[in-house]
């Protein structure tokens, strides 16, 4: 048994799980014995399976969403916030993501959070792509394209091929730079 473990512990477990076995192998046990510890410790982090469920959810949110949109804010050149969020996206535990949607069909909770990162993720792309193309519509039909590639990629390909998603994405660049260019003119 191991004496010290964290809550990112059992997150870095749960998105495993998740991404490995699906939504319904994530159980209580099955975490305590991954991360080797007893359920007691469980327990005394999370207080129940909900505050557990809840915890997670909000990790990932923050993590996967937040964190990464938080940084791309601070990069001042357009075109490099850019290449931030598609090197982020190529870095998302696809796989994981994959089962949440799946989770969320069944679980009201989880299906509030999926809904609220997916417009998160629509909102914060939006204001980046409008570092290069100022117009509201334009951008949020690239928004939506972009929020498109990421999870029909995500649900059709499992797993997700990390290169074949690069490339998609660097000509989903090309493509809005070219837009940028065509509205420049």
């Amino acid at each position: 048994m191991r004496l010290v473990v964290t809550k990112d512990d059992y997150f870095a477990a749960a998105l495993d799980v998740l991404a490995t076995q699906g939504h319904g192998a994530l159980k209580i046990g099955l975490l305590c014995r991954t991360i080797g510890v007893t359920t007691g410790s469980f327990y005394h982090y999370f207080g129940s399976w909900d505050g557990f469920v809840d915890e997670l959810l909000n990790h990932w949110e923050q993590e996967k969403t937040q964190r990464v949109f938080a940084l791309a804010a601070a990069e001042p050149d357009p075109t490099a916030r850019i290449r931030l969020i598609k090197k982020a996206a190529v870095a998302l535990p696809h796989e994981a993501e994959t089962a949440i949607r799946a989770w969320g069909h069944i679980n009201p909770m989880v299906a509030t959070v999926q809904r609220r990162v997916d417009e998160e993720r629509l909102e914060a792309l939006r204001t980046v792509i409008m570092g290069v193309v100022p117009n509201r519509r334009e951008a949020e039909q690239l928004a939506i394209m972009g929020i498109s590639l990421l999870v029909g990629l995500q649900q059709w390909r499992s797993p997700v091929d990390l290169r074949e998603l690069g490339r998609v994405l660097d000509d989903y660049e090309s493509l809005m730079l070219g837009r940028a260019a065509a509205l420049a003119h």
